[in-house]
């Protein structure tokens, strides 16, 4: 499950500067900016959470 967890958030972290990326390179990139970044948010609190609870019980 750590595996699991540090996967998630390292491809939370790489969605979010795709993100960065998009908003930079395209001229109307602004909406699918903060779509992506909010998904790379959200990969990463689940990575997150998974780690916080499953992983530190064991």
């Amino acid at each position: 499950m750590f595996i699991l967890a540090k996967v998630l958030q390292a491809l939370g972290l790489a969605d979010v500067g795709f993100a960065l990326y998009v908003g930079i390179t395209q001229t109307h990139g602004m909406g699918n900016e903060y779509k992506f970044t909010g998904i790379g948010i959200l990969v990463f609190l689940a990575g997150y959470i998974i780690e916080g609870v499953w992983v530190s019980r064991g």
